[in-house]
């Protein structure tokens, strides 16, 4: 790989990994979601400058074509990170119907308070006693 491109890359990294410390910085990404993209960001930065023993690791671990092993582990990160995102989608969507059912059962008592409301103010009231 060319110095020219690995610098290219570094830079993409860089720029990716000080936007989500900016986001994080001005609390418009949370943290639960940040470090997967943190990693990612430090392995954009990390991996044009190791290219060599990362090409030696993928022809240690069998593999014929360095770039797919990259591929790999990219589609790996992608995964994980869609992975937490699913467990996110999981859990808010149960606290959805959680709440859906609580405002449900308090806007039937507010109803049934309103009625009886009405009712007793409607109703001829009782002369009070002597």
């Amino acid at each position: 790989m060319s110095p020219r491109t690995r610098l290219v890359l570094t830079l993409i990294g860089l720029a990716v990994l000080l936007t989500v410390i900016n986001l994080l910085r001005k609390r418009r990404f949370k943290e639960e979601y940040a470090l997967l993209w943190l990693l990612a960001a430090l392995t954009l930065v990390a991996a044009p400058l190791l290219i060599d023993p990362l090409d030696r690791l993928a022809f240690f671990l069998g593999v014929e074509y360095p770039p797919a092993l990259f591929l790999g582990l990219g589609i790996v990160g992608l995964l994980l990170i869609i992975f937490q995102l699913s467990l996110n989608i999981s859990r808010f969507s149960e606290a959805i119907r959680v709440l859906t059912q609580e405002v449900g059962i308090l806007r039937q008592r507010v109803e049934a308070l309103e009625q009886a409301a009405r009712e007793s103010s409607s109703s001829p009231s009782e002369p009070p006693e002597p």
